[in-house]
């Protein structure tokens, strides 16, 4: 039995005939590339965003922590339903995490005066005093994620991120997307 025959597919096409079209299997797996997967580059993006972020941040906070205190300071009085917009992160993960920051010291957590049942939320000293201090690794960071592009790329890339995130119709300076985002 000879190789499979070379097929210029993409791997949308791929996919498709993995899903039934009659192809053999062994020219799927021939036409489909990693390195043209979205989601698989994606992944690998975002690991090397964490080692970056890792290597100048250290294990102090995360990034996600970060991105909370950045936006806590940039709203004060934030509610739970505010920062999940502002961050990308879901509610019950949200809720999780200001648990913990506020054992830390660094959230301060109180009742609503409009609303008994909701919570208004803000930057506590030590959290605005670690920010102050992580602040310029995390800008240092980005600059390291952004260094195999070019200038010319960069507002690109990121333009394109916001767009396959769906906030494609927010500019980078709106709350919610912060020039330094971890």
């Amino acid at each position: 039995m000879g190789q499979p025959q070379e097929r210029p597919w993409t791997n949308a096409q791929a996919a498709e005939a993995m899903l039934g079209t009659g192809e053999p299997f062994d020219q799927i797996i021939g036409a489909f590339k990693l390195l043209d997967a979205p989601g698989h580059l994606l992944r690998r993006a975002h690991q090397r965003s964490y080692e970056l972020f890792t290597a100048h941040v250290g294990e102090e906070a995360t990034r996600q922590q970060v991105a909370l205190l950045l936006a806590l300071a940039q709203r004060p009085g934030a509610s739970q339903n505010e920062l999940v917009a502002d961050t990308g992160i879901d509610k019950s993960t949200l809720k999780e995490m200001l648990g913990r920051m506020v054992a830390r010291g660094w959230v301060i957590r109180a009742r609503d005066p409009k609303d008994s049942r909701a919570w208004t939320l803000g930057i506590a000293e030590a959290g605005r005093a670690l920010l102050e201090q992580l602040l310029p690794r995390v800008a240092a960071a980005q600059v390291d994620i952004l260094a195999p592009l070019t200038p010319e790329e960069r507002p690109v890339f990121l333009a394109c991120l916001r767009k396959v995130i769906g906030l494609d119709a927010l500019p980078a300076d709106e709350p919610g997307e912060a020039s330094v985002d971890p």
